[in-house]
């Protein structure tokens, strides 16, 4: 005998209360004193006739020492006694149900009906919850199946060829022209438009006569339009050189747009 099977001994020997009897007991069947075990449970239960997994542990004793029918008597005693606690689940099953805990309720219900099979009233309320969590699901798919037909589909752009003109914009240069900013001003500079860069300059200081940053910065660029030689004539149309301006402005604009919103983010 090993030390640990003598101190469980030791724990049986000091009449422990029924809890720890069934747990000493159940680690003593575990290392195979099955025999102890029943003789234990058998004295433990002339004290304590009504507990459960005293009984249950002798009915696994008797069942692993082949003892078949003895094991089949102490079951159906354990069942008995547990019959009398069965309403316990169909009460359960009308709590979840009342909190909207669906496959609960139906869990506690059927465990309630393996042990009470011939309550036609609890086989009622099964076939009821059963359709409505049927009826539930089949909704939702057909759900989610007229969402999927009502989505359309997402249209394919074709990207643009090498050469092929960009299309036209909604924007003239003149309605750009009314959000003065400094960004936008600078925008222009990039682009090498400093007159265009300088009016929209001068629009904001006009706003804003204390923004002392963009009255130095006209300055700074009025010199260097004086530095700047003529450009020379262009043959494009007038029209077209509008265009492709508002064009060039644009992407430019939305170029610096993004950037700032990067920065933004990273920041």
């Amino acid at each position: 005998m090993t030390d640990y099977d003598q101190l469980l001994g030791e724990i049986l020997d000091r009449g422990p209360s029924s809890e720890t009897l069934a747990l000493v007991l159940a680690e003593l069947k575990k290392l195979g004193h099955n025999r102890k075990v029943i003789r234990e449970c058998i004295r433990a239960l002339q004290h304590h006739p009504e507990d459960l997994p005293l009984r249950l542990i002798l009915a696994e004793a008797y069942f692993e020492e082949g003892l078949l029918s003895q094991a089949e008597a102490e079951i159906a005693t354990a069942t008995s006694r547990m019959d009398r606690y069965a309403s316990a689940y169909r009460l359960q099953a009308e709590i979840y149900r009342a909190q909207k805990r669906k496959d609960e309720a139906l869990c506690s219900l059927m465990t309630y009906l393996a042990l009470r099979p011939q309550d036609e009233r609890a086989q009622d309320l099964l076939s009821e919850m059963e359709n409505a969590a049927a009826q539930a699901h089949q909704d939702t798919a057909e759900l989610v199946a007229l969402e999927a037909k009502e989505t359309p589909a997402p249209k394919i752009v074709e990207p643009l060829s090498l050469g092929a003109e960009k299309p036209g914009f909604r924007f003239d240069e003149d309605v750009l022209s009314e959000i003065a900013t400094p960004t936008l001003a600078e925008v222009y500079v990039n682009q090498g438009q400093l007159q265009e860069a300088i009016s929209i300059y001068e629009r904001v200081i006009a706003q804003n006569p204390e923004d002392e940053a963009s009255v130095t910065r006209v300055q700074e660029l009025r010199t260097m339009l004086l530095a700047e030689p003529p450009p020379p004539e262009e043959p494009v149309p007038r029209a077209d050189r509008k265009k492709q301006k508002t064009i060039a402005l644009l992407e430019s604009w939305l170029a610096n747009i993004r950037k700032m919103s990067e920065d933004g983010v990273s920041a």
